[in-house]
This record gives structure tokens, C-alpha cells and sequence, in this order.
């Protein structure tokens, strides 16, 4: 079994080698029992320092780099099929419900180009009426991960405004002004830039910083066996619990490869 990771950002990481060696994930590890917004942060905390065998600083990663490596670790521990409740098809305008077996191996992934430099600049031109560049970077996952459980950025509902913090997480340099915190960047975001100018902000961020593993895969339509249906592949918590069908499965592929 392949047992490498290169990493997506290699070249942009100052401590972090370029390509990390994968190892088991611990045989009881609670991975069955975390769920929802605390999943992320037990894989950061808890499954990656034992199950990846270079010793770095996981919080450094990449946001894009830390789901390529669950992505991977969880093909190299529980084989590469997952079952999935959903599948639609455009072909056939279906969208069917069930438990149906795909294969992670079919999620595309964009990757950085050569000599990728991890700073975007939106120029002022580009805005209606906001007076200002602004420049960003790719998030680490550690920034993610703080700027989903900022208070600064409840709504009227207590919820986090996701999309929003994300946003000013990633914002290094607005209107010139360096070293601003998230909420500050905020406040002059509402102050400042018109909500037609936001839609645009966030319309050019989601451009930009479009890079790492797609949102799914394609797989065989369970109705009109299209091979070009789409199913969700997050890196979840459902994710990393494989049914028993899908390592009967792998176990089948691994008897095939030995024989």
C-alpha cells in the first residue's frame, strides 16, 4: 500500500517537509464517538500526531493540505470505498437515495500551480464603489478552525456566520492597513464596503482560492448507469467509518494485487 503524501502546498511550508509517511490510525480511537463541529479538531489534535509519522506542527497545514491528508490517511487504513446515501444524475435528471458504494479515488482534486505564492491581491478596480485593494491567503486549517467558533461573528440566531469569518481569516491587508485582526476587518468591511461590493469580495476569494480536493466524486448511476453521476465526499465524520461491505471490498482488492 502506498504509504507517501505529497503535499499540496510543498514549497510554501518552512518546517513541514514535503511529503509526510502515513501510519495506522490508533485501533481505538474515538473516531466513532466525535462528531459535527469537534470532528476536525479531534483528527488535528488526536488522530494525526499518532497516525502520520513526521513529527510537524499539524496546525500549520493548509487548510487544503490537512483534508488531501485525511483524504489519503483514510484510504491507506480503510481502503478507498465509501458508502454514500445520495447520487444525482444529470444525464437522467435522477437523484437517488439508498446506500450505494463509490470510490474515493474518483474525487478530483485542483492542484496549486508551479511556483504557486500563497498571496492573492484583489485590486480596487475591481469593486463598484470600495476604495481599496485586498489581499489574502490560502487559511491554514488552525484559521479555519478559530474563525468557525468566533462569537465576533454570531448572528442574530447565535450561529456563526461562517462565510463571513472565513472571509476576514483570510484577509492579511485591506485599503493598505497590515496586521488588522479578523475584527477589525470586519467592522470595515460593514462600514465600509457596499453590499453589492461584498457579493463581489466573496465572489473573487471563492475564484481565487479554488484549489484542493473537490467537493465529490463521479460514479455509475444506479438508474440509467450513467458513469458520470455525482456524490458528496466530504472529509467528515461519516467519512472515516467504513461499512463492512466497503472492507469486504478492499480486502477483494488486496487479494487481487497479492495473488
Amino acid at each position: 500500500m502506498e504509504n507517501k503524501c505529497q503535499l499540496l502546498g510543498k514549497g510554501l511550508y518552512k518546517d513541514i517537509p514535503e511529503e509526510l509517511t502515513l501510519g495506522r490510525i490508533p485501533t481505538i480511537s474515538d473516531l466513532d464517538y466525535t462528531t459535527g463541529d469537534a470532528f476536525d479538531k479531534f483528527l488535528l489534535d488526536k488522530i494525526l500526531p499518532v497516525s502520520i509519522e513526521d513529527k510537524i506542527n499539524f496546525n500549520d497545514l493548509l487548510e487544503i493540505d490537512f483534508q488531501w491528508i485525511c483524504r489519503a490517511l483514510r484510504i491507506h487504513n480503510y481502503g478507498p470505498y465509501h458508502t454514500t446515501t445520495t447520487i444525482w444524475c444529470e444525464d437522467c435528471g435522477e437523484t437517488s437515495s439508498g446506500e450505494y458504494q463509490v470510490d474515493l479515488r474518483r474525487i478530483d482534486c485542483k492542484y496549486l500551480p508551479d511556483k504557486f505564492v500563497n498571496e492573492f491581491s484583489i485590486k480596487r478596480a475591481e469593486f463598484l464603489d470600495f476604495k481599496g485593494d485586498v489581499v489574502l491567503k490560502l487559511p491554514t486549517i488552525q484559521k479555519i478552525l478559530n474563525a468557525y467558533k468566533d462569537k465576533q461573528f454570531q448572528s442574530n440566531d447565535g450561529r456563526v456566520n461562517r462565510e463571513f469569518a472565513r472571509i476576514c481569516y483570510m484577509i492579511t491587508t485591506i485599503k493598505g492597513k497590515v496586521g488588522m485582526t479578523p475584527i477589525e476587518i470586519k467592522l470595515m468591511i460593514e462600514k465600509e464596503m457596499s453590499s453589492a461590493d461584498f457579493m463581489m469580495l466573496r465572489g473573487i476569494i471563492t475564484d481565487l482560492a479554488d484549489y484542493g480536493l473537490r467537493a465529490g466524486g463521479e460514479t455509475k448511476c444506479p438508474v440509467c448507469s450513467s458513469d458520470t453521476a455525482v456524490y458528496m465526499g466530504l472529509s467528515e465524520d461519516r467519512f472515516f467509518r467504513p461499512t463492512l461491505e466497503d472492507l469486504r471490498a478492499w480486502k477483494k482488492d488486496r487479494q487481487s494485487t497479492s495473488a
